[in-house]
C-alpha cells in the first residue's frame, strides 16, 4: 500500500490541478441551450475564480486505479491551489504563474519547481490562466494566440487547428448542435494531452462542463483522470493553507 502511494504522489501533483473543476451542481440543472456563436473568437467563461469545496476523482495508471477526495481553488491571475486525501495520504499544493509547490504530509516531503517542468512532463502549458481555460472548456481562439503563442493553421466552425512551439498541434472540436466543446487535444510526435467533455450544465451566467476525462500519454505511459464534480462557487476568495515544517525534506524538480 505504501509503495503504491509513493508511485502515485507525483502523478497527483501534476494531474490534480489539471483535471480541474469544470462544473458542479451548485445551481439547478437545466438542459444545455443552443449557443449562437459561430466562431471560436468568443471567450465563453470570463471567470475570475472558481472554488470546488469537494469532489471525487478516479485516477488510473495502466492497470492501477483509485479514487481520491479533493478540493480545488483557482484564481486565473495568480494561483491554483489544491488539496487531496486518500486513506492516510494527504497532499496540498499550489501552481503559481511561474512555479509550483506540493507538500506530501504523509512522507513529509515538499516538492518545488518551475512550471516549465510541468509543461515538459504533460505537454500542456501549465499555469493558473491556462488551467482555468481548460477547466471551463474555453474555446477562445484569440486567447490561445495572444497568451500562448499558437498560430491558426486551419479548421472551420466546428473544428479549430493551431500550431505552437516545438511543432505542438492544438485541436479543438465543437458540437454542431449546442456549440459546446467536445474535446481539446494538444500533441506532437511523442506526447499527447487531451480533455474530453461529456456533459454540460446551465449556470446563471453560462454553460460549464460537468463531467470530463483527461489523459496524458508520453508514448510509454498513459495517465487518465475521470472527474464528476458536486459543487462549484464563483468569485469567492479562499484561504491558502500550505504550511511546510523546516523538518520536511525539500526536493527541487528540474528538467
Amino acid at each position: 500500500m505504501k509503495k503504491n502511494i509513493l508511485n502515485y504522489q507525483f502523478y497527483l501533483l501534476v494531474f490534480l490541478v489539471i483535471i480541474g473543476m469544470s462544473a458542479c451542481r451548485a445551481h439547478k440543472k437545466m438542459p444545455a441551450p443552443v449557443l449562437v456563436e459561430t466562431s471560436f473568437y468568443t471567450s465563453c467563461y470570463p471567470i475570475e475564480s472558481l472554488y470546488v469545496p469537494s469532489c471525487k476523482l478516479e485516477i488510473s495508471d495502466g492497470g492501477k486505479s483509485f479514487s481520491i477526495n479533493s478540493s480545488i481553488y483557482i484564481h486565473a491571475d495568480s494561483i491554483c491551489y489544491f488539496s487531496g486525501k486518500w486513506l492516510f495520504f494527504e497532499i496540498r499544493g499550489a501552481i503559481y504563474r511561474d512555479s509550483f509547490m506540493v507538500v506530501n504530509y504523509l512522507e513529509r516531503i515538499c516538492y518545488k519547481g518551475k512550471n516549465d517542468y510541468l509543461k515538459k512532463l504533460t505537454g500542456y502549458p501549465v499555469n493558473p490562466e491556462s488551467l482555468m481555460m481548460l477547466f471551463t472548456a474555453d474555446r477562445c481562439e484569440e486567447a490561445y494566440r495572444n497568451k500562448f503563442n499558437f498560430i491558426t493553421t486551419g479548421g472551420n466552425s466546428h473544428q479549430l487547428l493551431m500550431q505552437g512551439e516545438n511543432r505542438n498541434i492544438l485541436e479543438m472540436n465543437i458540437n454542431a448542435n449546442n456549440r459546446t466543446v467536445e474535446n481539446i487535444a494538444l500533441y506532437n510526435n511523442r506526447q499527447r494531452f487531451s480533455a474530453t467533455y461529456s456533459s454540460y450544465e446551465q449556470y446563471s451566467q453560462f454553460v460549464l462542463p460537468t463531467v470530463f476525462d483527461i489523459s496524458a500519454n508520453d508514448g510509454k505511459q498513459n495517465i487518465r483522470i475521470k472527474a464528476n464534480f458536486q459543487q462549484i462557487l464563483f468569485n469567492q476568495p479562499q484561504k491558502v493553507n500550505l504550511s511546510v515544517s523546516s523538518r520536511y525534506k525539500v526536493v527541487v524538480l528540474e528538467e
